[in-house]
């Protein structure tokens, strides 16, 4: 029988949760008749787990440890274990059990319900600081203008095999997986899973600088919002001047009605600021498609084909 599923998992300091995480996989899959694996990729960790990791894998055949050199994040380690994945679907699970792996026959529900490429299982994190949650707010309030998809989702997915391959594959600067999904395609599940009542206790790896950081980057490498923001106003200014403008000359030189100042002054001023702006925002628009280009955001997305050989 062919591999079903792929577990990713990628783990930074997990030494704490890394054993009864695995123990909880294998008796959920245990439980069904579905072939998995399942790979852990070590972050740049700076406790226990490699040793934990290395002697699971000496115990268990299906599984598979990979080892980063330094701590290259959450995004480029799933990725990094995707390359390795053999399985039909992919399916990524963080290493704190803040999601039981049990919530898993949820995912595998919805994609035999429905067919989608993208499954992904919604919660609400138990332990949040005030000011995470309300950048998290922020970040999916913003991403909304983006499309109604934008923002949405969480790390506890399952993918598509093919489609996972193709982001390890040709995406190797802009590393923010589910804006890379949305590129791709929109056939998605959104469902609600339970986070589990007793995670383990794990300080983030993401310190505040580190989320401001990550938030920059996905609004300036996936989303083209800023640039239409600067081509909006510049155009916005431009029509105001114009106007302005306009009313200027007409009173002095139609309705011959004194202009306190000097009219050539305030036109000029008026008329080359709002096309300075609206200048900027055409070059805004142009950086938008070579950032496309840059980040090799795909023309389309085969789902299903019928062709002649």
């Amino acid at each position: 029988m062919s591999l079903q599923y792929s577990i990713i998992i990628p783990t930074y300091n997990g030494q704490n949760s890394i054993e009864m995480l695995f123990e909880e996989i294998t008796k959920f899959f245990k439980s069904t008749n579905y072939t998995y694996e399942t790979i852990f990729v070590d972050d740049g960790n700076t406790d226990n787990t490699w040793d934990i990791l290395t002697k699971l894998k000496n115990n268990n055949k299906n599984v598979k440890i990979v080892r980063l050199t330094k701590n290259f994040g959450q995004q480029p380690a799933t990725l990094c274990g995707i390359k390795f994945a053999k399985g039909k679907y992919i399916i990524t699970i963080d290493d704190d059990l803040e999601v039981h792996p049990e919530e898993m026959k949820h995912l595998i529900a919805e994609e035999e319900k429905s067919g989608n490429d993208v499954i992904y299982g919604e919660y609400r994190k138990i332990k949040q600081s005030f000011i995470r949650e309300w950048l998290t707010n922020i970040y999916k309030a913003s991403s909304k203008m983006e499309g109604k998809n934008k923002g949405k989702g969480s790390s506890f997915r399952l993918i598509k095999s093919e489609l996972a391959h193709k982001l390890a594959e040709t995406h190797t600067h802009f590393m923010f997986i589910d804006e890379l999904l949305l590129w791709y395609t929109n056939r998605m599940s959104f469902i609600k899973v339970r986070p589990n009542k007793s995670p383990v206790t794990k300080r983030s790896g993401y310190s505040l600088g580190s989320l401001f950081k990550i938030t920059g980057s996905v609004i300036m490498f996936s989303s083209t919002f800023p640039l239409r923001f600067v081509t909006t106003i510049g155009f916005s200014l431009a029509t105001i001047n114009f106007l302005i403008g306009t009313y200027y000359l007409l009173k002095k030189f139609l309705f011959k009605i004194p202009v306190h100042g000097y009219t050539s002054i305030i036109v000029s001023v008026l008329f080359s600021t709002g096309l300075i702006v609206l200048s900027i925002g055409i070059v805004a628009q142009y950086i938008s498609r070579i950032l496309k280009d840059v980040n090799n955001k795909p023309s389309y997305y085969i789902a299903e084909k019928s062709v002649d050989d």
